[in-house]
C-alpha cells in the first residue's frame, strides 16, 4: 500500500509524500510497480523535475528499465521535458535503449520534431551516454 501511495505521489507530483515515504519510513527511492514503472520513470514522464531531483538525491536508479524497456529518460524525452532529460543524462542516464518496439528516445525527439531535445540527445550520445 505504501509503495502505490508513492507511486502515485511521483505520478501526481506530490513530493511531500514520497518524502515521507523515503526518507520517514524508508522505503527504496527504486520503488516500483507491476509492470516494473519506477517513481523516477513516473516522475521523469509527467514532468515533476524537484521529484526527479529529490529520488536522484537519494540514490535512485537512473537506468531502470520498465517492462516495456523504457527509461525515464526515454520519458521525458518523449514528453519534451528538456530540464528533466538534461538532469537524468547529467545523472548519467543512458540515452539509447530501446524499448519493446525499438525506438529509443532519439526517435521520439525526432517524431515531435523537438530540435531542443535532439541536440540534447545528440550531445549526449557524443560524450558516451549509450548501452
Amino acid at each position: 500500500m505504501k509503495e502505490k501511495e508513492l507511486l502515485d505521489a511521483a505520478e501526481s507530483g506530490d513530493l511531500s509524500i514520497i518524502r515521507k515515504y523515503v526518507i520517514d519510513e524508508g522505503l527504496s527511492a527504486d520503488t516500483m510497480d507491476e509492470h516494473k514503472r519506477s517513481a523516477l520513470l513516473k516522475a521523469s514522464k509527467h514532468g515533476h523535475k524537484d521529484i526527479v531531483e529529490f529520488l536522484l538525491e537519494q540514490g535512485a536508479n537512473v537506468n531502470l528499465r520498465d517492462n516495456r524497456g523504457t527509461t525515464p529518460v526515454y520519458w521525458a524525452a518523449s514528453r519534451g521535458h528538456k530540464e528533466i532529460a538534461s538532469l537524468l543524462i547529467e545523472n548519467d542516464a543512458v540515452v539509447n535503449y530501446p524499448d519493446d518496439r525499438r525506438w529509443t528516445a532519439m526517435d521520439h525527439a525526432k517524431s515531435n520534431g523537438d530540435k531542443e531535445m535532439i541536440a540534447i540527445l545528440e550531445e549526449a550520445l557524443t560524450t558516451g551516454k549509450t548501452a
